[in-house]
């Protein structure tokens, strides 16, 4: 029937809310790269992009039977990580903007029904990393980067197609289950390839102000 996203920062939820999902409103939980698949010292430079098409095949799997499903991370994360972290010598904007085209293009990729973009401060993150020993988060610091770059991010998709995002405090995470559960029950899709036209050029922009700053 649907497919929905969560996403938001290191230790805001994302998981105890698409458990909750899963557990409770009967969605199927898909989980990020790293928690389904081994990393491996021979893999191709593709090889996370093709996992998370991997992902995205797993969802549509399950809405294409008359079910839901709940991807735990964006399955087009490279597309605003790599651009996000282009210091650190990830693939580069033009090959992940490249190759989520081509996926697009073939159908075999396409942005979820919606998107639910959770936030807290980050004091409380901290407070949650510490709660929770049994998740090392061990690029945490680094993660805090991302949180106000990915809400710019989010809200150029929003523009794109209103209502596809909705931005949501992360406090009670039943109570968000609830929320989520309720609204993607009437959720239709939306033409994806627009969307992601206006993504790319904002990702691409932001990308040319991020060199021409550090020049």
């Amino acid at each position: 029937m649907t497919i929905v996203c969560i996403e938001g920062a290191s230790s805001v939820g994302k998981t105890t809310v698409c458990r909750i999902l899963e557990a409770e409103f009967g969605f199927t939980r898909v989980p990020e790269v790293n928690e389904l698949y081994a990393r491996s010292s021979e893999e191709s430079p593709s090889w996370y992009f093709e996992r998370q098409v991997d992902r995205w095949e797993m969802a549509n799997e399950v809405s294409s039977s008359g079910g839901s499903a709940i991807l735990d991370g964006d399955p087009f994360q490279p597309v605003w990580y790599n651009w996000i972290f282009s210091d650190l010598g990830l693939q580069s904007i033009d090959a992940v903007l490249s190759f989520y085209c081509e996926k697009l293009n073939a159908g075999t990729i396409r942005l979820p029904d919606k998107y639910y973009l959770l936030t807290a401060g980050e004091i409380e993150l901290r407070r949650r990393k510490e709660s929770d020993p049994s998740r090392s988060r061990s690029n945490f610091e680094m993660h805090l980067r991302l949180i106000e770059p990915q809400l710019a991010y989010f809200a150029a998709m929003n523009e794109g197609a209103p209502g596809l995002v909705s931005i949501m405090e992360s406090i009670d995470s039943k109570n968000l289950a609830k929320l989520i559960a309720t609204e993607s029950s009437v959720l239709k899709g939306k033409s994806c390839a627009n969307i992601f036209d206006v993504l790319c050029g904002f990702v691409s922009a932001e990308h040319n102000k991020k060199n021409q700053a550090d020049a």
